[in-house]
């Protein structure tokens, strides 16, 4: 091999290197957190990027994009390993410890809902957390994608958690269950009669109109599970929801 052809081979193979080098972004130690009381666990790598999880907490406060999916994940596991419901309040978050609770705020409405993290995302820039459908629909914003907003850790344990200082129960609340999601005004009406404690709730997804039933209302989540357990067996699909 002549020098030329030497000088040439030797240039390639520093350009490679260097292009490896910037675009594969590992992280070799935890990063410094401003959070406090900030405890990091195992990392994992998601297309060349090095993220690590915290496995504790004790103050978490974030701003940015949320987004939201739905149908295309529902049924498939999550990180938790349990399934992913587009009905449930749950969010995708690359980093908060799985299980926590996290109140939402929609920056461009006024709108909150706290939900329960099961899964790690959202892996696009600038998004800081990925809702459940149902979660997006709280919010506000199902219908356009993308919003502006303000996340906070309320708790680790995701049966109850703390807010202004003050625990509350997530099983005391209004509860219902949801044993059907009609087009047809008429099939909502059949399986309304088919309870005494019955209602009707008419949403708008994705342009169209839905009538959805719900069973209830009941005064705990404990209540509402112990009917959810009677009428199974008649609404496999049914599931519970709070209101």
């Amino acid at each position: 091999m002549n020098l030329s052809k030497f000088i040439k081979a030797f240039l390639l193979l520093f350009l490679l290197l260097n292009i490896f080098a910037c675009g594969t972004k590992l992280q070799k130690v935890p990063p410094k957190s401003s959070y406090s009381e900030a405890v990091y666990g195992k990392p994992y790598i998601i297309r060349g990027i090095k993220y690590y999880p915290l496995k504790s907490v004790k103050e978490f406060e974030q701003y940015g994009l949320a987004s939201w999916y739905g149908k295309e994940e529902h049924g498939k596991l999550t990180a938790t390993g349990e399934k992913f419901d587009m009905f449930d309040l749950t969010a995708a978050h690359k980093t908060l410890p799985l299980g926590s609770m996290v109140l939402v705020k929609n920056l461009e409405n006024g709108k909150e809902v706290v939900v329960r993290i099961n899964d790690r995302g959202p892996f696009v820039k600038g998004r800081i957390i990925d809702l459940s459908y149902k979660g997006a629909e709280e919010l506000g914003f199902a219908g356009k994608g993308l919003a502006k907003v303000k996340i906070e850790l309320l708790s680790e344990n995701p049966e109850t958690y703390v807010y202004h200082g003050k625990s509350i129960n997530l099983d005391n609340g209004n509860f219902y269950i949801q044993i059907g999601s009609f087009k047809n005004y008429e099939y909502a009406i059949r399986a309304k009669n088919n309870f005494d404690s019955a209602i009707i709730k008419k949403v708008f997804v994705k342009n169209d109109y839905f009538y959805r039933v719900w069973v209830g209302k009941f005064e705990s989540r404990k209540k509402a599970e112990d009917t959810l357990r009677k009428i199974s067996y008649k609404y496999p699909q049914a599931f519970i929801v709070a209101d």
